[in-house]
């Protein structure tokens, strides 16, 4: 699944992974593509709907027709599919979170700890029991 960027709309775009294309770059870096055969978007009702929870059902009868199918590995989330129970080429799309993959804060900021300065009086006076004694039982327990 690839989130839309479309001026009309934002739905997301929704394909199977056909093939993985690695492009080997100057001084080792790697680019990865993802080639897939996209379904089509366009119309609500006809091309995807959505049910009482919420969630996207795709025609995958419907194909986008495409002259770009590759996207970059970067830019997509993994989904599934599950086949409708009326009709197989009606199926819900679950998003779903890749083993191992741990989303961590982008933002680096430092562990901001308050400085408490207590001024208090070092010669604590004590209060006197009697014998100057202080007692450490506890009454009630």
């Amino acid at each position: 699944m690839v989130r839309g960027e479309d001026q009309s709309c934002n739905v997301p775009y929704y394909g199977q992974l056909t093939d993985i294309v690695k492009l080997q770059c100057t001084e080792g870096n790697k680019v990865l593509l993802f080639k897939c055969d996209w379904y089509d978007m366009s119309l609500e009702g006809i091309s995807y709907k959505r049910d009482q929870h919420g969630s996207t059902i795709v025609n995958t009868s419907r194909k986008l027709k495409t002259i770009e199918p590759f996207v970059l590995a970067c830019q997509t989330t993994q989904v599934y599919y599950v086949n409708g129970i009326k009709d197989p080429t009606w199926n819900v799309v679950i998003e779903t979170k890749p083993r191992n993959l741990y989303e961590m804060p982008s933002d680096k900021e430092e562990p901001y700890q308050e400085e408490e300065n207590l001024h208090y009086n070092a010669n604590v006076l004590q209060e006197e029991n009697g014998d100057d004694d202080i007692d450490w039982s506890r009454s009630g327990v």
